[in-house]
């Protein structure tokens, strides 16, 4: 299987928190990894399913970075999200 890429993505393998609100409106946090990154999204690894166009934050040590869910799928017992990050603009 062959993925066509718009950006060269850079593997990583970082422990991070993910911040977002479930349907209900109720915060939520959960620990992940982040698996890779590029200049306009990154992919975590985690245990639970966020809703696609969820809005989250991913927290590291003292950074920070938001964005919104554009896919969420299984993979054996965890869940891979993809997440574009926002832009200036959009914070």
């Amino acid at each position: 299987m062959s993925e066509k890429r718009i950006e060269f993505r850079i593997p990583l393998m970082a422990r991070v928190d993910v911040l977002w609100a479930d349907e209900d409106g109720t915060p939520r946090v959960a620990p992940a990894t982040l698996e890779d990154t590029s200049h306009r999204g990154m992919s975590v690894r985690m245990k639970t399913a966020v809703r696609v166009e969820s809005h989250v934050t991913v927290k590291w040590g003292s950074e920070q970075d938001s964005g919104i869910v554009t896919n969420c799928r299984r993979e054996k017992k965890d869940y891979i999200l993809g997440i574009q990050r926002e832009t200036a603009e959009e914070k």
